[in-house]
């Protein structure tokens, strides 16, 4: 596995390293970033599996179990991840003639045909080599380490197309599978806990679901379970039973060409099929997603479904936070779910993991195009969330932490307005004024991003008593940080915005178009400025007025 040292050096180790040595890397660095939160869920599978005996039988346990095995690594866990690991070492053997890896053995086409390794490396895409860094011959042998991080990554983020229809595979029709979706995790919004080291972010994440010991029992990894065959597994219908089985699905029959000198070739076909549609009660077992209800698919499945809410590419996570933070007062099954996390993270709170009191979201995803055959785009973003926000009774501060995302929202819609009206004021069409509009939008949010990670760090965890002042001060900061924008804005109209444009007796200037944005301004922040007899003790002064109407 690839990983970063504590000296931020890249190294690459055995499973068994992984473990031994886990405090002393600070995380995993593979080729991307969707194969590292692929080689994690491996690794937390593999660790509750070889932790069973540990299992905390009551959820209030949970913290002071896993702070102890945070002392204990070295006397209590490695012993028990190595022994693990050997009793199924014929199981990891990416080579093994009967039961390889993540593979199926004797997996062959009509003509004895691999595919290129453009199938199994996502960092170099098939009919584009003019993208990836690789040479020519690095892109036709890569060696075992690398070729078992890949594999993992097939089987979590493979797209969906046509794949190779392999002898005796069920579905094979003319050489060929047609398509049957994306692989489980990459139909994911995925977040986990992030920790200074491999070992905290491992004990951060594990144990996020409960199971009774008798799920616990048939909830299993590929590895314990028996070798697979080109056939989906017979109780597929019964499964998923539990995080492991999630964290390991064989999405993929796959198999690699080469030996320990390296790999040349895989095949892929089509695995076992999952659908989050015909699985009631996924969402209880799956600890690293954020849910939506889909109103369509209950009216379609007549039953309520959870849909997975998936990361957008150049969206950050906290303008998503409250699908991240705990909720109160929940209706019922037609209001989105929370991820499993949030509870397990607020449990963990105080305790030796979290010292800083700080809980460190990291979210991961792959975005598909062209149908989901392809992946086009990898969505990596991270939040440092102050402790505080997740306890279910901070509901004032929970509060603010969420209308400082829908103030900055507000705010943002209203520079984009100014752009488009200074714009329409310079003489554009309704569809010329978009894209100013557009690009206005997007700067208002890229300005936006770190002062209010900052001010979550640095303003709202310090005001657990006083959560308006942290309030005051955000609508205070994005007020300064638009209207910046806003005067830059204005500053580069053209000459005739100053005089205005319009048809059938309407005429906007800029000054109209000005006084406009600072209303919409004040709607959305409202508390940047102190009502009558008030003051804004403890948090620095109120903004100055952008331009009076007289001067506008």
């Amino acid at each position: 596995m690839a990983v970063l040292d504590n000296r931020g050096r890249s190294r690459e180790v055995s499973l068994q390293q992984l473990f031994e040595e886990a405090g002393s890397f600070r995380t995993l660095s593979g080729e991307l970033a969707t194969q590292d939160v692929a080689v994690l869920r491996l690794c937390l599978a593999i660790l509750q599996r070889a932790l069973d005996d540990e299992y905390p039988e009551r959820a209030d346990d949970v913290p002071e179990v896993l702070e102890r095995l945070d002392d204990e690594w070295d006397s209590t866990v490695v012993p028990a991840v190595l022994g693990y690991l050997e009793s199924h070492a014929s199981r990891f053997d990416l080579f093994d003639p009967f039961a390889p890896f993540f593979q199926v053995a004797g997996m062959h086409t009509t003509k004895g045909e691999f595919s290129e390794l453009n199938k199994l490396i996502l960092d170099m895409p098939a009919g584009k080599p003019f993208l990836t860094s690789r040479s020519a011959t690095a892109a036709r042998l890569i060696t075992p380490a690398e070729a078992a991080r890949w594999l993992v990554h097939l089987q979590a983020f493979d797209p969906s197309g046509i794949k190779t229809g392999v002898v005796g595979h069920p579905r094979a029709n003319g050489g060929r599978v047609y398509p049957e979706g994306v692989a489980w995790t990459g139909q994911l919004g995925l977040v986990h806990l992030l920790g200074g080291t491999i070992q905290q972010t491992l004990l951060l994440n594990l144990w996020a679901v409960r199971l009774d010991p008798e799920t616990r029992a048939r909830d299993l990894p590929p590895w314990e379970r028996p070798v697979a065959a080109l056939e989906p597994t017979p109780d597929l219908l019964q499964r998923p039973t539990g995080p492991v089985d999630l964290y390991t699905w064989q999405s993929r029959r796959a198999l690699l060409r080469g030996g320990p000198d390296g790999v040349t070739g895989v095949l892929v076909t089509y695995g076992d099929r999952f659908l989050i549609q015909e699985r009631q009660g996924v969402t209880d077992l799956e600890p690293m997603s954020l849910w939506r209800y889909s109103k369509p698919q209950t009216a379609k499945y007549k039953y309520s479904v959870q849909m997975p809410r998936k990361h957008r590419e150049g969206v950050a996570l906290w303008r998503g936070l409250a699908a991240v933070v705990p909720r109160e007062n929940m209706r019922g099954a037609d209001e989105d779910k929370p991820t499993l996390l949030v509870e397990h993270a607020a449990s963990l709170v105080g305790s030796g993991l979290l010292p800083d009191r700080v809980v460190r979201y990291r979210a991961v995803g792959a975005v598909y195009g062209a149908q989901e055959s392809v992946i086009d785009e990898v969505v990596e973003d991270s939040l440092d969330l102050p402790a505080a926000v997740l306890d279910r009774q901070a509901h004032a501060l929970r509060g603010v932490a969420l209308d400082a995302v829908h103030a900055a929202n507000q705010g943002v819609i209203a520079l984009a307005r100014l752009a488009r009206g200074l714009a329409t004021a310079a003489g554009a069409g309704r569809d010329e004024a978009v894209g100013p509009g557009e690009r206005a939008f997007e700067s208002g949010w890229s300005a936006l991003d770190e002062p209010y990670r900052r001010w979550l760090v640095e303003t709202l965890a310090h005001s657990v008593d006083e959560p308006l002042l942290a309030q005051g001060a955000w609508h205070r900061l994005a007020w300064q940080t638009l209207a910046g924008i806003g005067h830059t804005l204005v500053a580069s109209a053209p000459d005739k915005a100053w005089l205005g444009f319009g048809g059938a007796g309407k005429r906007d200037d800029v000054g109209a178009v000005y006084r406009r944005f600072q209303r919409g301004l004040g709607a959305a922040l409202p508390h940047a400025w102190p009502a009558r007899g008030e003051t804004y003790a403890h948090v620095g002064s109120a903004p100055a007025p952008l331009l009076t109407e007289e001067e506008s």
